[in-house]
């Protein structure tokens, strides 16, 4: 392993031209490694619960008798852990080399990590015990063992000690650079950390006061209505949370790979201030079934949600002015042949590239979830998972990917095992996941439900089953893509004998033109706050009821009686 000591010049850092300082390799390499762990615990289920609801197939999930068991272990895995060990391992190195200087409380740091594996390790032994079937979003009257809600508090309570870290970090670099920009990528990241720290909150008060008292004995009843509004207070700005740290790969670091620069970067800016001020007042559009919420809270929700596409299609246009600048550098001529221009042979900027593909079947497939008639006749359906999936697993899960593609041999010291495995395996995701998102969205839009075990369903609309049949393709070719990732993850940290030899894709130099208010922390946090209290106050007002609504008793989901009677 390449190892090299910090230089320092006062509270600076000066880093290798190639590889990591010992301090990185392991605070970075420990969130990314734990991050990979639970991505392998998550990701081989989730072809088998494609092979489980084919009818052609019904086939039986490996290791689990228990449906729901390995549903809930595919999304807790995927989508709590191994994106949040990730997303702070990257946010690390991003404003430890952006801003060249060592974080503010090192220690904090790994206080912080340790409270994260320490929750993990108790989600996990509730989740392979059979205690936890409570899936993905854990909505009371179904209450899992109490190992699982400790986990996730830990979880939930180590991501802002970094919360706080980052920006400590940030506060003393502003006091010795008083007059110059931040690095985009640091604002990307103190943008993503703050939306996560107010969202957060709402399913930190779900956990603390609604499911750990009831799964601990302590009181009987719960409050279901008022439980998925707080989950749901946190779970679709958590979309973000994700995509973020994806959008400050495409906007600072993928110039750079194509040989590009930035279109705009004040447009980027004013971007990630709207996905952070206008991502939690969204999350009503999970709730429009919901008899407890008002017509107008569901309308007001429905406006923001529509909101917050727009700085996604500011990205588009600023990501596609860039990408055309590197195709036109590397030759185009044409008005769209400067896409076939990119380097497609590099499965780092492949995998960015396709995962850009998919996100905008995702996008256009999350405005049609926006609409409450139609969002009314799909939500319970597999189009949601087709959703889903084309986002969290296309545009997210891709980018990740490619960054790990340049970030694990850095950590190792070793170059990549096989830039060929890696660019078959980039492919074969965004075909599978391609045919996974077409397969699933029209048999939702036929009717077939979510979060159903189909194989044993008596009864399945029988013009869905050609595609449910279909999706068994989706399945192989994921499956596939899965083996070849890790396969370069374990021969990359085991076998790679080759040297490192590139570069980090990050650039330390700022040209910014941007206002240096755009750096009003404390403005764009309280313009939150009265968002949030707009779009939310009234929808708590009208699900709280300490009369009657604290009424249902908790379940265990594997055993249909309940745990307090």
């Amino acid at each position: 392993m390449q190892q090299a000591q910090p230089v320092r010049q006062g509270v600076s850092l000066t880093f290798p031209k190639i590889g990591l300082l010992t301090s990185e390799q392991w605070l970075v390499g420990a969130h990314i490694l734990t991050a990979l762990t639970a991505l392998l615990i998550g990701i081989l289920l989730g072809p088998f619960q494609v092979f489980r609801r084919a009818p052609l197939l019904k086939m039986s999930i490996p290791i689990f008798s228990y449906y729901y068991q390995a549903l809930t272990i595919h999304g807790v895995m995927n989508a709590l852990f191994f994106t949040t060990f990730f997303i702070v391992g990257f946010s690390y190195f991003v404003v430890v080399r952006s801003l060249k200087r060592e974080l503010w409380q090192p220690k904090l740091a790994w206080v912080a990590f340790w409270s994260m594996f320490i929750g993990l390790l108790l989600v996990v032994y509730s989740l392979f015990t059979n205690q936890a079937n409570v899936l993905y979003t854990f909505y009371p009257s179904m209450i899992a063992h109490p190992t699982f809600y400790f986990g996730l508090t830990l979880l939930v309570v180590g991501s802002w000690m970094v919360t706080t870290n980052l920006f400590m970090t940030y506060k003393l670099w502003r006091n010795d650079n008083p007059s110059e920009h931040l690095p985009l990528a640091v604002f990307a990241t103190l943008a993503n950390f703050t939306l996560w720290t107010v969202a957060s909150l709402g399913v930190a008060i779900e956990v603390l006061f609604m499911l750990i008292p009831v799964s601990m004995g302590w009181i009987k009843y719960t409050d279901p209505q008022t439980a998925r509004a707080l989950f749901w207070f946190f779970g679709h700005p958590l979309v973000y949370f994700w995509l973020l740290p994806a959008y400050t790969s495409w906007y600072t670091m993928l110039p750079k790979q194509t040989g590009s620069t930035i279109f705009s970067d004040p447009l980027a800016r004013i971007a990630f201030i709207v996905l952070m001020i206008f991502s939690i007042p969204v999350g009503v559009h999970h709730m429009f079934t919901d008899p407890g919420v008002s017509s107008v809270m569901k309308g007001i929700h429905t406006v923001f949600t529509f909101v917050v596409a727009v700085p996604s299609l500011l990205t588009a246009f600023n990501i596609g002015a860039m990408l055309e600048r590197a195709g036109r550098n590397n030759g185009a001529t044409g008005w769209v042949d400067w896409m076939w221009k990119q380097n497609w042979k590099d499965p780092i900027i492949a995998a960015q590239l396709l995962g850009m593909i998919l996100f905008v079947a995702g996008g256009f497939s999350g405005i049609i979830n926006a609409s409450l008639t139609l969002n009314i006749a799909l939500h319970n359906t597999s189009w949601i998972p087709a959703h889903f999936h084309q986002t969290l697993a296309g545009a997210v899960t891709m980018t990740f990917m490619g960054i790990t593609y340049w970030l694990l041999p850095m950590i190792r010291g070793r170059a990549l095992l096989s830039k060929r495995v890696a660019l078959w395996q980039v492919w074969t995701w965004f075909i599978g996941m391609h045919i996974f998102g077409h397969s699933y969205g029209t048999a939702g839009v036929l009717g077939v439900p979510r979060r159903t075990d189909l194989g044993a369903a008596p009864y399945i609309n029988p013009a869905a089953v050609p595609w449910l049949n279909y999706s068994i393709v989706a399945g192989v070719l994921l499956l596939i893509s899965s083996l070849l990732f890790f396969y370069n993850i374990f021969g990359t940290l085991f076998f790679s004998k080759q040297a490192l030899s590139e570069e980090a894709p990050i650039d330390t130099r700022v040209q910014s033109k941007s206002p240096l208010w755009m750096e009003r922390w404390g403005l764009w946090l309280g313009i939150t706050l009265l968002l949030v209290l707009f779009a939310w106050g009234p929808v708590f007002v009208e699900t709280v009821n300490l009369t009657y609504g604290f009424n249902i008793l908790g379940y265990r989901p594997e055993v249909p009686t309940p745990i307090n009677p």
